[in-house]
């Protein structure tokens, strides 16, 4: 234990402040810089009221709170880390160079693959409560626990193991899609807006309005049925959650094959490590963190979906680095 948290916990949360450093030191770089951090902390912000809804309200699932920097009842370090994959994916789509309305939609499909290494290695890296904490979150949330007192960094309080992805709930993955996709979304908007007008007022603002309509977008009746194949999330099944999943994945999966052509010549001296490297750190860490932690349920998705996620990335850098001029 570190101040009362479990070391590969301490360890996560020293990760999370690395990437997102990463993505602030990227984000002074670019245009616009303070826009552009500003982006970054309207998705932490968003995500931080919607992960406290799922836990407070939804009751869909609870963090362990032996974390050294919580935000309410949610750490800190997954709203960083949520934040460093929008904003990695954000900018790869970007570079390339989809039709504006498709963009969202390619965000949404790295950061749900992205997090399909992240939580089978987190959720199952558990440890023993105290009986008074242990009792206490089993009063408020009644099969929090994957075994008696055991806690993961997260646990689903209506997990169902069976029938899943490696422990994790179908829906979890379309879930991140839409979480990632409405910010997207509304950051594009908020872009244009600010150059339109050319107003640093609306430039101040709409990176934390985003977030804020970004929660909202979540709730609507629509995304729900994205979410879990029905429009009643409480009659969602493996088969529904599966299906609309699939449909997600299809459809985002087919607007980078259409679009392939479009790609645009990327800096990889400027854009490289947070476009390629930032990525790869994020698999190869649950990799190394699930082998060491023993965590063998997470052994085949974070060695599958990482080796998948890596094909396509040295795809998209190997035939920027052929190019010999920007294509439109």
């Amino acid at each position: 234990m570190i101040f009362g948290t479990p070391i590969s916990w301490f360890l996560v949360e020293i990760f999370s402040l690395v990437l997102f450093f990463m993505c602030m030191n990227h984000a002074i770089k670019q245009e616009r810089p303070f826009l552009r951090l500003l982006e970054l902390f309207g998705f932490v912000l968003g995500a931080g009221i919607f992960e406290n809804i799922g836990v407070n309200s939804a009751h869909a699932y609870y963090y362990d709170i032996r974390r050294i920097m919580m935000i309410a009842d949610v750490p800190l370090e997954i709203l960083l880390l949520e934040a460093s994959i929008w904003y990695a994916a954000f900018n790869l789509a970007i570079k390339l160079n989809l039709p504006k309305w498709g963009i969202p939609f390619i965000v949404g499909l790295f950061g749900s693959i992205q997090d399909m290494t992240i939580d089978p290695a987190a959720v199952f890296d558990s440890y023993a409560l105290q009986d008074t904490v242990a009792n206490t979150v089993n009063l408020k949330y009644p099969g929090a626990f994957i075994d008696g007192y055991l806690s993961g960094q997260w646990n689903w309080t209506n997990p169902g193991y069976e029938n899943s992805f490696f422990g994790i709930p179908i829906y979890n993955f379309s879930g991140w899609m839409y979480l990632m996709f409405f910010y997207t979304v509304w950051i594009l908007i908020g872009r244009w807006l600010q150059e339109k007008f050319d107003s640093i007022v609306v430039g101040y603002f709409y990176p934390f309005i985003a977030g804020v309509l970004n929660v909202a977008c979540l709730g609507f009746p629509l995304t729900v049925f994205l979410v879990f194949g029905t429009f009643d999330s409480n009659q969602s099944t493996f088969q529904s959650e599966l299906i609309i999943l699939c449909i997600n994945f299809a459809f985002a999966i087919s607007l980078l094959v259409f679009y392939r052509k479009r790609l645009t010549k990327i800096d990889i001296r400027k854009d490289g490590v947070i476009l390629f490297l930032l990525p790869v750190i994020m698999h190869l860490y649950d990799v190394f963190y699930a082998f060491i932690q023993k965590v063998e349920i997470a052994y085949i998705p974070v060695l599958i979906v990482s080796l998948l996620h890596f094909a396509y990335l040295f795809y998209v850098y190997q035939k920027s680095k052929n190019m010999t001029s920007i294509v439109y």
